[in-house]
């Protein structure tokens, strides 16, 4: 899922099928039914220039990406996509143009990072092609140009953090290690390279977010908690208890003394959507408030505790509903929509990305041999299932950059040939190296984590890729033919830079459109 039940076809199917015979239903898919009925992460398509100084400082970049939604309209991607670009640097002159258009692929649906793998693969490019050009060592470049108090975003406001600069600093010895481990490789004649990435994600949906949940002093002293916070497999039940058992410290509720009721509407408050990384965030502050209100309702003059017995003797309400909006704390509803200012989220999550990878030229197989994270999600309440939600993140970011692909043919029925990564692709050294910096607004000082394991992740394999063999995959994933294919062509002096996208109406023909029919 990661997303996708925000926008779930086979759930309307099933209700027409309630309407038309009146009766309970159920539907059942084999897995190329699923799989040929269901959405996919949106193809892009991305032109891009960046500029630097003599001493290696950005001083503008820009993009135009053309995006593919499929046959059907579901869930746009255009805000991510000229929001998330670029994330983490100080580029003083920025422009970009995100658009879309309709096709006979698969629809677009949400998946994990929404918008944020596409649009990195053209921006981590371009920074590690930048920092080529110059003659700079990829990670210098990264660390001279990452964002510092004082500098803004692409759309023109502070960061929520300058973590960036601290963030490289704790993955430089790794990546040094790395880097002596692919020299020692390369003398031996093997094709051993480094890449790394920068990249973060957005927390909730803005200005309109909204969590419930509710809690439930029972008749033994346990608690239950009621909430929608859809789990398929991401961590809604470790970190609902996790919620819980914290917020209610006060009461020293221990795990196995509460009792969660989830994703049954008819007795749980709305949660809201599992989407852009806002679940623990939104339903923590919500939990908070229960716990609130529960533990002032329980509080007796002395200081101590009522028990349940005593508050129903009293007529005091055993079960609270927590709530939490977004409404009034000084989000503007989205970015404006002519110049792209503005920043309607309340925190990011931040990661810095090392992969060392073997490139194989005679067959053209990459194999990645180490991977290492260094991070920020804000205080870590479960180290258990954020290691959960990492290590599944980067296992799916190396099937992204080197196997998976969808294109609705009658062969992608299946994982294997849809190029889902087997356990062999992925390495056993998988490290994550976290910095907790607390965010003020979020629960117990966190915020999420999910997308920043897949967003820039796979250009890290990609960046090693070229480090390795001298080769720059432009298209993904980076199957062994194209990396084959490129290594054979660079021995014949050919460039490999491919032709520009054409995107429709001119990239400045179309700003200037735009600027001169504002919406207002």
């Amino acid at each position: 899922s990661f997303g996708y039940s925000i926008a779930p076809n086979t759930h309307a199917l099933v209700v027409t099928a309630v309407q038309n015979l009146d009766m309970p239903c159920t539907m059942s898919l084999n897995y190329e039914e699923f799989i040929h009925t269901t959405g996919k992460r949106a193809a892009t398509f991305t032109n891009g220039r960046i500029a630097c100084d003599e001493e290696g400082k950005i001083v503008a970049a820009e993009y135009d990406v053309g995006f593919d939604h499929g046959a059907y309209g579901t869930v746009p991607i255009f805000m991510n996509l000229a929001t998330v670009g670029f994330h983490g640097y100080n580029i003083p002159n920025f422009k970009a143009l995100a658009r879309g258009g309709a096709t006979n692929h698969a629809f677009n649906t949400a998946y994990r990072g929404f918008g944020s793998p596409q649009i990195y693969t053209c921006t981590e490019a371009l920074i590690d092609m930048a920092a080529e050009k110059c003659g700079m060592d990829a990670w210098e470049f990264r660390y001279k140009n990452a964002a510092r108090p004082g500098d803004l975003t692409i759309n023109n406001r502070p960061y929520d953090l300058y973590i960036y600069p601290e963030l490289l600093e704790k993955a430089k010895p790794v990546y040094d290690q790395y880097k002596a481990e692919a020299e020692a490789a390369k003398a031996e004649g093997r094709h051993v390279g480094v890449g790394i990435s920068l990249g973060g994600f957005i927390i909730t949906i803005g200005m309109f977010d909204v969590a419930e949940v509710a809690l439930e002093l029972n008749s033994d002293g346990t608690i239950t908690h009621f909430n929608t916070w859809e789990d398929m497999g991401q961590g809604g039940d470790i970190g609902t208890l996790t919620h819980t058992v914290k917020a209610l410290e006060p009461l020293g509720i221990k795990p196995d003394q509460v009792k969660l009721v989830m994703n049954d509407s008819k007795t749980c408050p709305d949660t809201n959507l599992a989407a852009a990384s806002r679940s623990h965030y939104m339903a923590g502050n919500a939990t908070l408030d229960a716990a609130k209100q529960l533990m002032d309702a329980m509080r007796k003059a002395d200081g101590s505790w009522r028990t349940y017995a005593e508050m129903v003797a009293e007529g005091i309400p055993t079960k609270y509903t927590g709530h939490y909006d977004q409404f009034n704390i000084g989000l503007p509803p989205g970015i404006d929509p002519n110049m792209g200012h503005g920043e309607k989220n309340p925190t990011y999550m931040y990661g810095v990305n090392l992969a060392l990878v073997e490139v194989d030229i005679n067959t053209g197989k990459t194999q990645v041999l180490r991977f290492t994270w260094v991070g920020d999600v804000g205080v870590v309440g479960n180290m258990l299932s954020v290691e959960g939600q990492g290590y599944g993140g980067l296992s799916h970011s190396i099937g992204f950059a080197l196997s998976e692909n969808y294109e609705a043919l009658d062969k992608n029925s299946n994982m294997v040939a849809c190029g889902i990564p087997q356990i062999d692709a992925i390495p056993d050294d998988l490290n994550l190296i976290f910095k907790e910096t607390p965010r003020p607004a979020g629960p117990h000082g966190s915020c999420g984590c999910s997308e920043v394991f897949q967003c820039s992740n796979h250009m890290a394999v990609i960046n090693a890729i070229n480090n390795a063999c001298g080769v720059r995959v432009y298209a993904l994933p980076a199957t062994p033919d194209k990396v084959k294919a490129g290594w054979e062509a660079k021995q014949r002096g050919e460039d490999l830079t491919p032709p520009k996208y054409f995107l429709g109406t001119d990239f400045e023909e179309e700003l200037e459109i735009i600027k001169a029919n504002p919406l207002g």
